[in-house]
């Protein structure tokens, strides 16, 4: 259950063998407008038609109300995490009567990091227990508390797709505004709503947001934005008027896997944040575990309400054995068909077999001559290739090529202008500048030394 600008969106997720089936999706308009009988009277028509239980609900804050920080803190106190954590929040609270409700996710370390990273959410107290007040007056008790953007960073990390570094924006476009989110590793590095400006097309509002949210993560110049994925009920519109401006642009409908009736289909972009939180609260590992619910209002379950699963895992695993003492007796029936099969299959076989031989004893021919020419020196070829490229005013003092890394020193009347030369040449690329270029006194030339690696 989301709260959406004024609206509020409510997908229903069952869980199935396959991942999930998206069953049902409602969307109330300005329910804190209307009379509050009318709104609960929708809702407890909508909970009657889907039976599900009132107290099965993920509640999705808008970005607005909640507030994101990075800690940066050392490894040495992961063991105790979570009292330094209550200690950074309580640095944060202006007075001891505006407080927090809050909560962290520990972000993925980079291999071999000294230092680890912690998200924390934080919403006022005021301002989620006027949210949850409102809710009870509607019939509704939520087991959990999070963020929509939250949820839809866990339905897009849920694709299964491998990440492996690579650097996702998520921008999820209401009416109203834009949420922009970054995510690398299974982490949320950034996060940042604004209003949409009336005049603003979708392009320049979304490339705006991009660019500062480029800038707000420090990405370098080698770095890349693999993918930029939209959701959001304005999103297929912002990706026809974005038309080739981002290339890479995708909708976060393709990155769903669960299953759903063709009227569902049609909202799955504007219902994404909200199928998102009822994910997180179905799997029981999502990416981004986060409930800013206090540990005394959160729902808990009842030991009866285990029942149904032991009397089915009971029956599963009957099931179970029945089928394994079916294969026993299966056994020797199948074992003498396939005897037969194999007896009937032998020439064949023995022609592949012969086959593969010979493809061996050519393979390992062919690799032999590859080693050969492999082997062969390159040092005249690239010496050639250099005296080439450089300007006659170059001259060379120091040149080595050990395993395809070729280094070279000398003397040039401007030596920065020689790596430009050096990385169109087809021989060399990576070229780096190792040490400093510095003049020298007597020939008032610039001394340098460069490093590249052979292009083949």
């Amino acid at each position: 259950m989301e709260i959406r600008d004024t609206d509020l969106l409510i997908s229903c997720l069952q869980s199935n063998l396959s991942g999930g089936v998206f069953t049902q999706f409602k969307r109330i308009p300005r329910y804190r407008e209307r009379d509050l009988p009318e709104v609960r009277k929708e809702i407890d028509q909508f909970f009657r038609s889907i039976r599900v239980s009132r107290e099965s609900i993920v509640l999705g804050l808008p970005r607005r109300d909640v507030i994101f920080r990075y800690i940066d803190l050392p490894a040495e106190v992961s063991d105790n995490l979570k009292q330094v954590v209550e200690y950074q929040v309580q640095s944060y609270e202006p007075t001891d009567e505006e407080r927090y409700y809050y909560d962290f996710t520990l972000l993925k370390p980079a291999p071999g990091a000294k230092r680890i990273q912690v998200l924390l959410v934080m919403s006022r107290r005021s301002v989620l227990e006027a949210h949850m007040k409102l809710l009870k007056d509607l019939g509704l008790k939520p087991a959990a508390v999070s963020i929509g953007s939250i949820g839809l960073a866990n339905l897009f990390l849920q694709s299964g797709r491998p990440m492996n570094g690579r650097l996702f924006m998520l921008a999820d476009l209401s009416a109203q505004g834009i949420e922009v989110m970054t995510l690398r590793n299974g982490s949320l590095l950034y996060s940042h709503e604004s209003a949409r400006n009336a005049p603003d097309s979708w392009k320049e509002a979304l490339l705006r947001e991009v660019e500062a949210a480029a800038e707000r993560i420090r990405l370098g110049p080698e770095d890349a934005i693999d993918k930029l994925v939209l959701a959001g009920e304005s999103s297929q519109e912002a990706r026809a008027d974005l038309g080739d401006a981002i290339s890479d642009c995708d909708l976060v409908g393709s990155y769903v896997r669960f299953e759903m009736p063709a009227q569902n289909r049609a909202h799955l972009q504007e219902a994404a944040s909200s199928l998102g939180l009822a994910y997180s609260g179905l799997a029981h590992r999502p990416a981004i575990r986060l409930n800013l619910l206090p540990a005394e209002m959160r729902y808990r379950q009842k030991r009866w309400a285990y029942v149904p699963s032991i009397i089915l895992g009971i029956i599963v695993l009957g099931l179970l054995i029945a089928i394994g003492a079916r294969e026993t007796l299966q056994e020797r029936r199948l074992v003498q068909r396939l005897d037969m099969e194999i007896g009937a299959l032998k020439e064949r076989v023995d022609r592949v077999q012969k086959l593969r031989a010979e493809a061996k004893r050519l393979e390992s021919e062919v690799r032999a001559m590859e080693d050969l020419l492999q082997k062969r020196d390159m040092n005249l070829e690239l010496l050639q290739e250099l005296t080439t490229i450089l300007p006659n005013d170059t001259f060379l003092s120091v040149f080595s090529n050990k395993d395809g890394t070729v280094q070279i020193a000398g003397s040039s009347t401007a030596a920065p202008d020689l790596v430009p030369k050096l990385e169109k040449s087809p021989l060399f690329k990576e070229v780096v500048q190792r040490g400093q270029i510095f003049k020298d006194a007597q020939t008032g030339k610039d001394r340098f030394i460069f490093e590249m690696k052979l292009e083949r």
